[in-house]
This record gives C-alpha cells, sequence and structure tokens, in this order.
C-alpha cells in the first residue's frame, strides 16, 4: 500500500500509476456489469444456479409471463443498482444446497413467496399492469372489485399466486433429495375455497380480532345474478350417496394440509429472517388448509340431514360410534348405504377357505357361514344377545 501511495506521489510514476487504475477500475466494472448480466439472464437462472427449480421452470413456460424475464419479478421494481447487487447476493444463499444436493422439495412449499409483502408487493405487477394499460377481464359471473383489495393492501399474488408459474397439467418431477419423495404442487388462489381465507360465512363475515380482512361470503357480493352457484362435482348422478365420502376426502385432505404448514412453520422459524409477520395479510388462513365444502355451506348446514351427529366426524370416532349409531342410525344410513350402512365394515366374508363366499348372496343369507367360523361373539358388539332369537326362536344348531 505505501509503495502504491508513493507512485502516486512520485511526478514520474504518477502517469503509469494513474493508467494502470484506471485500466483496473475499467476492467473490474466490465467484469461486474458482463455477470450481473449474465446471472441475470434466463439461461444462468434456468439451466446453472436453479438447476433445482426444475419444476418452477416448466410451470413458468406453462404460463402467460412466459417471455417475462426472471429478474422482472423476482428483483425489486426499479431498484437501484446498490439494491439490486444486494439482492444478488442474497441469492447467493441458494448456491450451496445447490452445490451440496440438501435442498429441501418442494419450494416455496406452501407460497409464502406470494403471501409475502416483503418478497412480492403489488409493485412487482404494477409495474407492467398499469391502470388503464391493462383492462381487468374476470370470468364470466365474477364481480371483482380489485380497488377495494388494493386499499388494504393485499398485493397481487396474495390470489394471483400461480400466474407466472402455472402447474396446470404440469406434475412435478423432481425428487426431493432428503426424503426420497416426488415434489409436491402448489395450492392455488384463485380457487374460490381461496377467496374463503377471508370472506366468510360465519357472522355474516363481520370482522373479528384474529382475522382483519374478514368480510361477508355471500354469494351476491361477488358473483353476478346469471351465475350458475351449483359447482360440477355436484351435478353427478345420485350425488346425495357419494357426498359424504367426498367430504370426507375433502376434510381429510384439508387436515394434512394444515398439518404439513404448521410443520413448515417450525422450521420456517428457526430457518429464515422473514417470518410470516411480514405477509401482506396477516392471521390469514393459507387456502389448501380451507375445507372446500364450506366455501358454500356454513358446517351447521350439515346438521339437517346428519341430526346431532358431528360432521366432519372427529378423531376417535371410529372406535366409540357404537352408541351414536344407534341413537342416528337414520342420519348414518343417508350417507353410509341406506339399510346397508353397517355391512361395509361389520358384514364381511370369513378369512378362511373352509368355506365359499358368494358374491352374489347377501349378507343375511350366508350369515350363518362368519358365525360357524368366528363365533357369534362378535356380533354382540352391535347386537343385543336375543336379536338372534327375532328369527332363531326355534333354536337350535346353525
Amino acid at each position: 500500500m505505501r509503495r502504491l501511495i508513493e507512485a502516486f506521489k512520485n511526478p514520474v510514476t504518477r502517469p503509469r500509476s494513474i493508467i494502470w487504475l484506471l485500466t483496473l477500475l475499467t476492467f473490474l466494472f466490465l467484469f461486474v456489469a458482463v455477470m450481473v448480466g449474465a446471472t441475470t439472464s434466463y439461461w444462468f437462472c434456468a439451466q446453472i444456479c436453479h438447476k433445482v427449480q426444475d419444476d418452477a421452470i416448466a410451470a413458468y413456460h406453462n404460463s402467460t409471463h412466459s417471455r417475462i424475464s426472471c429478474v422482472s419479478c423476482h428483483m425489486p421494481a426499479g431498484a437501484d443498482p446498490v439494491t439490486f447487487l444486494l439482492h444478488k447476493v442474497e441469492a447467493l444463499a441458494e448456491l450451496p444446497p445447490t452445490i451440496t444436493n440438501t435442498f429441501e422439495l418442494p419450494l416455496n412449499p406452501i407460497s409464502e413467496v406470494a403471501m409475502n409483502g416483503y418478497k412480492m408487493p403489488s409493485t412487482q405487477c404494477t409495474q407492467c399492469h398499469i391502470g388503464g394499460d391493462r383492462f381487468v377481464t374476470p370470468s364470466p359471473g365474477i364481480i371483482m372489485d380489485h380497488d377495494a383489495h388494493a386499499k388494504r393492501n393485499i398485493s397481487c399474488t396474495v390470489c394471483h399466486n400461480r400466474v407466472a408459474h402455472n402447474e396446470d397439467g404440469m406434475p412435478p418431477v423432481l425428487i426431493d433429495p432428503e426424503s426420497g419423495q416426488v415434489s409436491a404442487g402448489h395450492f392455488d388462489f384463485m380457487k374460490m375455497v381461496a377467496c374463503y381465507r377471508c370472506h366468510r360465512l360465519e357472522n355474516d363475515g363481520l370482522a373479528d380480532h384474529s382475522t382483519p380482512f374478514k368480510v361477508s361470503g355471500e354469494c351476491k357480493l361477488c358473483h353476478t345474478d346469471d351465475f350458475d352457484l351449483v359447482p360440477a362435482s355436484h351435478k353427478v348422478n345420485d350425488f346425495i350417496s357419494v357426498h359424504g365420502e367426498l367430504a370426507a376426502e375433502e376434510d381429510e385432505r384439508a387436515r394434512e394440509a394444515s398439518e404439513h404448514i404448521e410443520e413448515f412453520w417450525a422450521h420456517f422459524h428457526g430457518h429464515a429472517s422473514h417470518d410470516e409477520e411480514s405477509l401482506a395479510v396477516e392471521n390469514v388462513p393459507n387456502a389448501a388448509e380451507l375445507n372446500e365444502c364450506y366455501s358454500c355451506h356454513q358446517q351447521s348446514f350439515c346438521n339437517d340431514c346428519h341430526g346431532g351427529v358431528e360432521m366432519p366426524h372427529p378423531p376417535g370416532f371410529l372406535q366409540n360410534h357404537k352408541a351414536e349409531a344407534e341413537t342416528y342410525m337414520d342420519a348414518c344410513k343417508n350417507c353410509h348405504g341406506g339399510e346397508a350402512a353397517c355391512t361395509k365394515c361389520h358384514h364381511t366374508p370369513p378369512n378362511t377357505a373352509d368355506f365359499e363366499w358368494d358374491d352374489s348372496l347377501t349378507w343375511l343369507q350366508q350369515h350363518w357361514v362368519p358365525c360357524r367360523v368366528d363365533g357369534a361373539a362378535q356380533c354382540f358388539d352391535c347386537h343385543e344377545p336375543t336379536f338372534c332369537a327375532a328369527c332363531h326362536v326355534r333354536g337350535g344348531a346353525l
């Protein structure tokens, strides 16, 4: 350093030192310019740095934004050069897990990037979608007040989370290096159930202390009078006979999603500097954990048919359902197959090769087979000991 200072002080060596310094600075500037340009190109993002995002890249090509550069959305809109470079440095944190093959899939598992006002504010969208330059064209039958959402600081991606990465018809292919399982897709917040993160039927949608954005879930608020409110799933033949299984599947899906989200936040708190306090909409549940049935129906709606039976059935119900079955048998029959409500679980063929079970006959016509093989004690889990006497009044061996 002293020699460098002396070189600048010496009239003889000063011109040469200035020339070398300018050459070095020029080379450094050109190097940074080339590197910044290269590392912000689609080629670098898709083929080099973010190779672990092959699923996201495929979904990007499947979207309406496939010709928009990655940095247009993933770098702050209108950022100055310093902010731009700082974000490039921040992105280096993704390099070690990529090299060491320790990344976790799916990436952005519960769309926290979309929900996070720090990472994806509305300015990322409005830099292109500005006022009258882009007309809002909601689907037929939908009434959408974008201004009402914007005034509440609800970022565009809180609803439009899969616009730039459309996964429709694009099943994930990446394998999680830790679990060995195929990566999972993401929930599309443009489905109606996602609207019910804020729009609720309970209490007429009035806001409460836990959800400041809670508003009415009445149909007329978002749908025109000519909109068909009956979903396609309800238009199948004999929907009443299958709706119980569909409801149970939806409840199980929502429960599993809720458990997964809780596990994610527990992990996220320990590994990230920006948690859910930075969300664009605080205290709003993730759409994946909501039960779609309750987008249109309050939970009490089920009681009209199910009487006093809690729906959906609570954990442990199966092990202790005898009392409910005896009290609400008519309600059980509504979902579980009429008179054959109990047969699926309780009236099954015996596990033996000594007798041939005839599927063309009813359970009653051949119920003596399991009684002879396994004994009648199991029958008395549900039936009184005198139940058999209704038919077997004369006694005798079976």
